[in-house]
């Protein structure tokens, strides 16, 4: 259950800027015929501003009423003070008709004032200000959307050097924030804190509007934390926060309310990083904010409410009754200061039922359950379906329901509770983590009470999960970000497919299965993809995607410091100067969801983009020679999903195998490489040292034969290819796609490893792939008729801070000799050619590619693994943001280019991946280092046998002939070494097609 921190309000900052500005333009005639009431008026505002003493400020009020009235016409100065002035009072006091007569005093001085008055932005920006207000206490849309449009009218027409420029940004801001409140735009929320930045710079240190400035900002950035997450956003708006209560006198009247945002901030840094003393002090500040607002104050049932909720969160920390009990008490008085039309009365129904709902847990009190739903569906009701917040009040409430469910038992609790995740779920606008939470939240329920739920319920509930992944792993998010979302939805994914097996919807399975592969790829890819359909219908929408599309990928390999400031020629909505390379990345997120957004709603692309569906995939599977198996691993069952060459689907279950001992088979491969130090590519001299321990190759056997038992050989039974051997030639292909702890073993190698055992090549030869869509994507790419290859060989045998490899030197001439048989045109890089412009600039001239160098695997962070060349690291960061449209095949003749990041095992984030990525159809790499003189041997036979399948004439499309290639190269190495060498003949693996 999640609960919601009342909205500590932005700050007008207009009283100083309304009065001088106002001063400038007082008609001739007030100061010479009412030079009494006028002065006696701005003297007592100017003594307010002092003091804070509301009785000067109705002095004022009273005074500029009289002037207005005496006045033989009306005179827009002094309509304006007298708004201004019941503005302030309306603040202080709370009376909405106060703020009534302010809109109608600032409408008409509005109306006084002609297009082309230097008054005019003035008098508009009060207006807004006035109605911005009033949309505050009722809720209408209608006040904030005039107050916007007026706002935006107020800045275009202010000098960019004018002094009130700061003062209207920052009403600009703070309108744009609450309709992203209210709403829950990320586009507006993104523009609010650039206008709110914007006018907390232009406003000098020593400006008495400074505190302001940065407690509007720090709101903002808070704001932002809870919709995205980005701890950055929450340590600035800390910082910034804390400033403001520094630069804010003790008896000043905006105190308590930023004292109030910071006890917020310090409450929600406890909620992320846990520690003790940021809840202390979030305690402090908001008692104190409290106890400084009167019991008659407009703001007391905010500060009060704010305070409850911190209550909260030290009883669920120290689980002391008395915190609950005086939680509830405040919180109660809460509601009952509110009233009944008030916009706010949701949050705070939805707090207390918050905690109603704790005491209920605590104490299982039937009563305090009852009163939380009640409370709970009260907010609902009172909330439109379109608000962001709608769907916290749901999820709430379907907890309490399901609270209520457990203890009761009832079919009606039980329905509602499920009707409440359902519809949470379904709405974009709340927070995507929060969503996702709601998602899991509604499974474990169903998983929970089989005999209630049904298989339709469940699989719905699985499919709300499924279809959030996307917007956690989001493009606007920096890179590392995503790959942190990423890490967790693993086993998200492998639960719903492991759902949709056993109830034998098995399209489904996969279907889910692939959406939760790749996340980052795809979203990388989608970047390229062609735009034909879009571009003959609706150009002018093709050109606009296709320039947010470049412009996306070329912030790939840009430095994601958000501190790091970028500057940019064009100054628009989604770029412009001096913005960060986060607040620019975010800004073409947020533009390439919208442009999307609109595509899809017009008739023939409301498909536009989004992942394609089980049948759209299957056409290209079906050319793919051979089975292509899926292997979910997963708490519950583990099973194969094997994609059938003619299109149909089979599943065999794994019943020997279960995650635990996945977990543990991956945990002992990986020390076996560990103990015989096979994570860098050796010297001539040097080969693997499995070479000379024996206990180690006996260690290898039984996890390779374990693999084969619990894994391979069922799969193989399945597919009817077990016992029937045949010629190396004709073998059966199949294509791996493992998940989960299984990407890192080498499933081309499993087998019983007596002399005469069974072994996995000798029933198929074996491919990996990443994902299905990657498959095929390679193989739609395949051109009909094989192209005349051109090579580009690399060689790198010395690189500063490596070992050298001289066996590189050695390959290199290998390949020479191979290809010198063929007609194929061949470039060879080597030495101080090896620089990281000119390889990337060679990879879209030659359509196969050779690359020997040392590869490395950064198991800190896997966008830095990379080839080692001459001048720097290639890294796969690197090659997100390259394009190779005619490349065919690559041979990655390095270490650990297929090895992965054991912690997000789905993103397959490896140098194979990328080069796939790039344009490759066929990638050769390995799983761990290669010996220096292996390689040689390795690449002299699969060139030969390469070129002979090209010559022959029976690859058809979708077939390079480089899985054959390389499984007779193996056998070659394996013969040579002895097949219990595995470290040595294992590594190498086929990719792609």
């Amino acid at each position: 259950m999640r609960w919601v921190m009342d909205p500590v309000r932005l700050e007008d900052t207009s009283p100083g800027p309304r009065t001088f500005s106002g001063c400038l333009s007082i008609p001739w005639k007030f100061k010479r015929s009412k030079p009494n009431v006028v002065s006696a008026a701005k003297q007592a505002l100017a003594s307010f501003n002092r003091t804070w003493d509301v009785a000067q400020l109705r002095s004022a009020i009273t005074l500029y009423q009289q002037a207005v009235n005496d006045a033989p016409q009306s005179e827009a100065y002094l309509l304006g003070e007298l708004g201004h002035c019941l503005h302030l009072y309306f603040d202080a006091q709370g009376n909405l008709d106060d703020l009534q007569r302010a809109i109608a005093a600032d409408q008409s001085a509005l109306q006084l004032v002609p297009d082309g008055h230097p008054d005019r932005a003035l008098r508009l920006h009060n207006l807004s200000a006035s109605l911005r207000n009033r949309f505050e206490s009722l809720g209408t849309t209608e006040d904030l959307a005039s107050a916007i449009e007026m706002q935006l009218h107020a800045v275009e027409l202010t000098p960019i050097d004018h002094p009130d420029l700061p003062n209207r940004l920052d009403n600009l801001g703070y309108l744009q924030w609450l309709r992203f409140r209210r709403f829950g735009e990320i586009e507006d929320l993104e523009s609010a804190i650039s206008n709110l930045q914007c006018a907390n710079e232009l406003t000098a240190d020593n400006h008495p509007n400074k505190a302001s400035r940065l407690h509007n900002l720090a709101l903002s950035l808070r704001t932002r934390f809870e919709r995205l997450g980005d701890s950055a956003d929450l340590e600035r708006a800390v910082t910034m926060q804390r400033r403001a209560v520094e630069l804010t006198p003790i008896d000043h009247p905006n105190l308590p309310n930023r004292l109030d945002n910071l006890g917020s901030l310090q409450q929600l840094r406890f909620g992320r990083f846990g520690e003790p003393e940021d809840l202390e002090s979030a305690i402090s500040n908001l008692q104190c904010a409290n106890e400084l607002t009167a019991d008659n104050h407009p703001n007391k049932a905010s500060t009060l409410h704010n305070f409850a909720l911190s209550l909260r969160t030290r009883f669920e920390r120290l689980d002391d009754p008395a915190d609950l009990e005086r939680a509830i008490t405040s919180q109660c008085r809460v509601v009952e200061l509110t009233p009944n039309d008030h916009p706010a009365l949701p949050t705070r129904l939805n707090s207390l039922g918050f905690l109603q709902w704790q005491r209920f847990r605590r104490f299982d009190e039937l009563e305090d359950i009852e009163t939380a739903i009640s409370n709970q569906e009260r907010a609902n009701a009172l909330t439109p379906d379109d608000h962001p917040s709608k769907a916290i009040w749901l999820s709430n409430l379907a907890s309490s329901l399901v609270f209520y469910f457990y203890r009761e038992r009832t079919m009606n609790h039980f329905s509602e509770a499920l009707s409440c995740y359902i519809a949470a779920t379904s709405r974009p606008l709340d927070s995507p983590a929060d969503r996702l939470k709601t998602a899991i939240d509604a499974v474990e329920f169903l998983n929970n009470t089989p005999e209630y739920s049904t298989t339709e319920m469940l699989l719905l509930a699985h499919s709300r999960v499924l279809n959030i992944l996307s917007d956690v792993v989001w493009p606007g998010h920096s890179m590392e970000r995503r790959l942190e979302e990423s890490q967790k939805l693993g086993k998200l994914v492998s639960s719903a497919v492991c759902a949709a097996v056993r109830v034998n919807a098995t399209d489904q399975a996969l279907e889910w299965l692939e959406t939760g592969r790749t996340l980052i790829w795809s979203q990388t890819l989608s970047l390229r993809s062609p735009l034909h359909d879009l571009e003959q219908a609706y150009p002018d929408l093709a050109r606009a995607l296709n320039d947010v599309h470049v412009r996306m990928q070329d912030m790939i390999c840009l430095p994601s410091h958000s501190d790091d400031v970028l500057c940019n020629e064009q100054d628009d909505s989604m770029t412009g100067s001096g913005r960060s390379h986060a607040d620019i990345q975010r800004g073409l997120a947020i533009a390439h969801g919208k442009l999307l957004s609109g595509i899809r709603k017009l008739q023939g692309f409301e498909d536009f983009m989004l992942p394609k569906k089980l049948h759209a995939l299957l056409p290209a599977s079906t050319r793919s020679g051979g089975p292509v198996v899926f292997i979910n691993v997963d708490r519950v069952r583990c099973d194969a999903l094997i994609l059938l060459a003619d299109g149909s689907m089979k599943v065999v279950a794994l019943p020997d195998l279960s995650l635990q001992r996945a977990t543990i088979l991956r945990s002992q491969w990986l020390s076996y490489l560990e103990l015989h130090n096979v994570r860098e590519r050796g010297t001539l001299r040097d080969t693997p040292r499995a070479d000379h321990h024996s206990e180690g190759s006996i260690s290898a056997r039984h996890i390779l034969s374990l693999i084969w038992r619990w894994i391979v050989r069922p799969i193989l039974e399945g597919l009817g290819i077990y016992g029937l051997k045949a010629p190396s030639g004709s073998l059966p292909h199949v294509t791996w796609c493992p998940t989960g702890p299984l990407t890192q073993l080498p499933l081309h190698a499993a087998g019983g490893y007596p002399l005469s055992g069974p072994r996995v090549y000798d029933f198929v030869v074996s491919s990996y792939t990443p994902s299905l869509s990657a498959l095929t994507r390679s193989i739609d790419a395949v051109t009909d008729e094989p192209v005349t290859p051109s090579v580009l060989v690399v060689t790198q045998s010395d690189v500063s801070g490596y070992t050298p490899i001289p066996g590189t030197l050695v390959e290199g001439e290998r390949v020479r000799e191979v290809l010198a048989q063929s007609k194929y045109a061949t470039s060879f890089f080597t030495g101080d050619k090896v620089s990281k412009a000119a390889v990337r600039t060679a990879l879209n001239q030659h359509t196969w590619l050779h690359l020997a160098c040392h590869g490395t695997q950064n198991a800190e962070d896997p966008l830095q693994s990379a080839f080692a060349l001459h001048d720097g690291p290639l890294s796969l960061l690197d090659l997100m943001s390259t394009r190779a449209d005619n490349a065919e095949l690559a041979f990655l003749s390095a270490c650990q280019t297929a090895v992965g990041d054991e912690k997000i095992p789905e993103e397959s984030m490896h140098l194979a991946a990328g080069m796939l990525a790039v344009g490759y159809k066929g990638v050769i790499a390995t799983m761990w280092s290669i010996g220096d003189k292996d390689a040689p041997v390795v690449v002299k036979a699969y060139y030969r046998r390469l070129l002979k399948l090209r010559a022959s004439g029976t690859l058809g499309k979708g077939e390079t002939g480089a899985a054959y290639a390389l499984h007779e190269a193996t056998r070659k190495l394996r013969e040579k070494v002895g097949y219990e060498k595995f470290a040595r003949w294992a590594p190498f693996v086929h990719f792609g097609i």
